[in-house]
């Protein structure tokens, strides 16, 4: 969504009218705030590699992400981590087909048509690639835990319910898990999620994480913005889901180092940004790199991309 133009603004979200949800439905990252850039897709000029400690491969289903054992305190060294954090973090937004008025960005970063979601899904298990849960990096990035050969994360930001009508059975019909990132002053308006949206995709096995209140870029917060975009979002999702909620992304992927500390203090272990920025040195377990899938790519192009993001370190 545009930051300036398509925002909700705090004010607009208290009443959160039809006008006002409908302002979010082209997805986070249409635009970014002003001092950041697109993010790149795998094999543009990325630098995270797909491979993992180079454990064999395990079934799809992975750990489950309904009792996270991990809190918030790393017990890894910042540079352990940073050496470990290669695993690639796939982001999507929305799943339906377009439309004549989504914009070829849109079209390209934001809104996949269902089957060529499925055929990226597919094209991935076929090459070999586990898709594992946040529990699963979390766990290999503080004490090393194999992972296995070919590990890939997959992600939905915002909280469209396309994303419970059509990502879901997806998923769930391949027996692969993913995490959903929800912004919570959507909650129960009309083309989005509602909270038994959000049960009941954490009973399917995925994990829920948070993604502020509403959108506004942490960059920006003062005063009680902490409160108010990721404390109290964090609690109703815990008590909406049933997890804990440990894993957090950035909206639009932009942070500041003055940030860490407070995504650290309302309880999350780790948080996502963009591939914009390297993982940072001293917090790579706050700065842990997504990138925005293209919805063009077919089953043989993501496999590619995937591999060549990985011949670039190795």
């Amino acid at each position: 969504m545009e930051e300036k133009n398509n925002g909700l603004s705090r004010r607009a979200a208290l009443g959160l009218g039809a006008a006002s949800v409908a302002a979010l439905a082209a997805g986070c990252a249409a635009a970014k705030p002003a001092g950041t850039s697109p993010s790149r897709a795998p094999g543009a000029t990325a630098t995270a590699s797909p491979g993992g400690a180079g454990a064999s491969s395990g079934q799809q289903t992975g750990t489950s992400s309904a009792g996270p054992s991990a809190g918030p305190d790393a017990t890894a060294s910042a540079q352990q981590m940073l050496s470990r954090a290669t695993v690639p973090v796939l982001c999507y937004h929305q799943v339906r087909e377009w439309t004549s008025k989504d914009s070829d960005y849109n079209r390209s970063s934001l809104i996949v048509p269902p089957k060529n979601l499925a055929a990226q899904l597919d094209g991935l298990l076929q090459a070999g690639y586990t898709f594992i849960t946040p529990d699963d990096y979390w766990t290999h990035l503080q004490t090393g835990q194999g992972l296995p050969a070919k590990p890939v994360l997959l992600s939905f930001d915002d909280g469209k319910d396309n994303q419970v009508l059509a990502a879901l059975p997806m998923v769930v019909e391949r027996k692969i898990k993913a995490t959903f990132f929800v912004m919570t002053v959507i909650l129960g308006n009309p083309g989005w999620l509602s909270k038994d949206d959000v049960k009941r995709i954490a009973d399917a096995g995925m994990t829920i994480g948070g993604h502020t209140w509403d959108h506004h870029p942490v960059t920006k917060y003062t005063g009680t913005d902490w409160s108010t975009q990721i404390n109290k979002p964090r609690e109703l999702l815990r008590k909406v889901s049933g997890q804990e909620v440990l894993d957090f992304a950035f909206p639009y992927g932009a942070w500041n180092a003055a940030a860490l500390p407070h995504i650290k203090s309302a309880g999350f272990r780790d948080a996502y940004q963009l591939a914009d920025k390297p993982t940072d040195a001293a917090e790579p377990q706050y700065t842990l790199r997504r990138y925005l899938a293209n919805s063009s790519w077919d089953a043989k192009s993501i496999v590619a991309a995937l591999a060549k993001d990985a011949a670039k370190t190795h």
